[in-house]
């Protein structure tokens, strides 16, 4: 997923964690620990705004990360 975190440049992240992938990811994208445990919190139904708070990322990446998570659980 294409998010910014702060004050760079828009960087491509991975939302799940890379040990559970059994194939090569994509080279260019990045793990970050906070996208990703927005990610999982979001799949348990926290709202972007809290997630923002919570995890200290931006809200847009936060809601970006939240409407993925409700499309993984459709």
């Amino acid at each position: 997923m294409n998010l910014v975190l702060g004050d760079g440049p828009e960087r491509t992240y991975r939302l799940d964690d890379p040990s559970t992938c059994p194939r090569p990811y994509a080279a260019h994208a990045a793990y970050d620990p906070r996208v990703h445990l927005t990610y999982i919190l979001a799949q348990q139904g926290h709202d972007a705004h809290w997630l923002s708070r919570f995890t200290g990322l931006p809200l847009p990446a936060a809601r970006r990360i939240a409407g993925a998570a409700v499309l993984s659980h459709a």
